[in-house]
């Protein structure tokens, strides 16, 4: 990889209505490493459960909750899903400007842009499967003909972000994270998933893609189980939950000698933390914490070499000066840490 030290990513989210203005923003800040926009704020259809819900047989509204028909309800739904997957399903599972206007928004602004590295996003697979449900109220993973068939469509999604990413910008590193807010209950009595079907269904939605994969969980979970899949970078709320991460540090120093990224979200995603915080404040904390992991065995140059900085998660429930105020400081404390780490 190819990717630079303490290079500042994004989380989707963001809570602006424009798709032009909030991508600008992003380049603005980002420019070296750009990401498209979600933007729930503008439209339901972008919210994270419903957004890549297009293309899916059997999918409904209930005002403004997503659901699914029991299979195999519309047929032909099923019948048009089962024809296109076997044939030309990329162009068939594409983004609407409908679900992703941030993501057309971007492309378009890229055209005479150089950006080193591109990130897309979609909801992940056991977020999406435990967080719709079917029409009795059943979470959709738990049938085997509606997990099949959303599994092969978040993995075409997936690809299709990456190859249009890639057009406009052929030069570029792509890396598309699975959003996985759902795993920061993993373990629970609530969560009724084992360790192998996570494992299994994260590799299987990655399986398509031929840049970088990665993971964004805004909690506390077993990361051990992470690093045993395919995943290549791996982002967790660096402001909170630390200590959590800290506890596997055993398990991260293979992953990252293995090629491994660990993506910091060091800047709060919380408005009041995120008001008090400045560059030098940050930097202190993300140095605390780097030195926590040299002393847990964690080789100093390994780490360096392979951190970005990030938010700690999405945007979009501020308001528009403090998200931009999020993305400021996170490329400021890039700024700050390639220069003194790697000048």
């Amino acid at each position: 990889m190819s990717i630079k030290p303490f290079l500042p990513i994004g989380i989707g989210s963001l809570p602006h209505k424009d798709p032009f203005k909030a991508s600008e923003t992003i380049l603005n800040y980002f420019p070296e490493s750009p990401y498209w926009p979600q933007l729930p704020c503008k439209d339901l259809r972008e919210g994270m459960l419903v957004q890549f819900t297009e293309g899916m047989p059997g999918v409904a509204m209930d005002g403004e909750k997503v659901y699914f028909h029991s299979p195999f309800y519309p047929a032909a739904e099923w019948e048009k899903f089962y024809e296109v997957s076997s044939e030309n399903p990329l162009d068939h599972f594409a983004m609407g400007r409908e679900y992703a206007s941030g993501f057309y928004a971007l492309l378009e602004l890229l055209k005479d842009k150089k950006p080193i590295l591109i990130k897309g996003q979609i909801t992940g697979p056991i977020t999406f499967g435990l967080g719709v449900s079917d029409e009795k109220k059943i979470p959709i993973l738990y049938d085997p003909n509606l997990k099949e068939m959303f599994l092969k469509i978040i993995t075409f999604k997936a690809r299709w972000q990456e190859r249009m990413l890639s057009g406009v910008a052929p030069e570029a590193e792509t890396l598309i994270f699975f959003d996985e807010p759902i795993l920061s209950g993993y373990g629970s009595i609530s969560m009724n998933v084992g360790k192998e079907e996570i494992i299994e269904c994260l590799n299987k939605v990655i399986s398509a893609l031929d840049g970088l994969s990665g993971i964004h969980i805004c909690g506390a979970t077993d990361w051990s189980l992470i690093m045993q899949t395919g995943i290549k970078v791996i982002h967790f709320d660096a402001y909170q939950f630390f200590s959590n991460m800290l506890a596997y540090a055993s398990e991260l120093n293979p992953f990252l000698l293995n090629g491994g990224r660990l993506a910091w979200g060091i800047v709060p995603s919380e408005e009041e933390s995120l008001k008090k915080e400045t560059t030098p404040s940050l930097m202190k904390n993300l140095e605390e914490k780097i030195d926590l992991f040299i002393r847990e065995g964690i080789r100093e140059e390994i780490l360096i070499r392979n951190s970005l900085v990030s938010q700690s998660c999405g945007l979009a429930s501020m308001s528009t000066e403090l998200a931009e105020r999020a993305l400021h400081l996170t490329q400021e404390l890039s700024s700050v840490m390639k220069k003194k780490y790697c000048p």
